[in-house]
């Protein structure tokens, strides 16, 4: 009878050391699943961060893109103003220089500052 008792004294504790080890199991296992989740929070919160980041700087690079669009077009507008001056100014001096001509053949004097002279002392 004593070494029955002892017996299953012993299968007491070997199934005793089996549940502790089933529940020991279960913890690992429970702290590897809690493991794997953080990392996989954290991967997912760094990609959405980068995307943020990603965003932020196409709209930065899409506002700059808007700016230099909005100057390059401004330049150009001013461009076009300056060549119609330019061009103006051109066909005055043209003319300035078509009478300066006629005015030298038909009088023979070459030096502006002797024509002025001339002209007012005909008054």
């Amino acid at each position: 009878m004593q070494s029955l008792a002892i017996f299953q004294g012993l299968m007491r504790n070997i199934e005793k050391e089996q549940r502790d080890r089933q529940e020991r199991i279960q913890e690992l296992q429970k702290c590897i699943r809690n493991k794997e989740e953080s990392v996989q929070k954290r991967i997912d919160r760094q990609r959405r961060n980068q995307e943020i980041a990603e965003a932020a700087a196409n709209e930065n690079k899409d506002s700059s893109e808007l700016k230099m669009r909005e100057n390059l077009y401004i330049q150009k507008l001013w461009n076009s103003f300056m060549r119609k001056k330019m061009e103006k100014e051109m066909k005055n001096s043209h003319d300035i220089d078509e009478a300066f001509k006629a005015i030298k053949t038909a009088t023979g004097v070459t030096d502006v500052g002797e024509m002025v002279k001339k002209f007012m002392s005909r008054e």
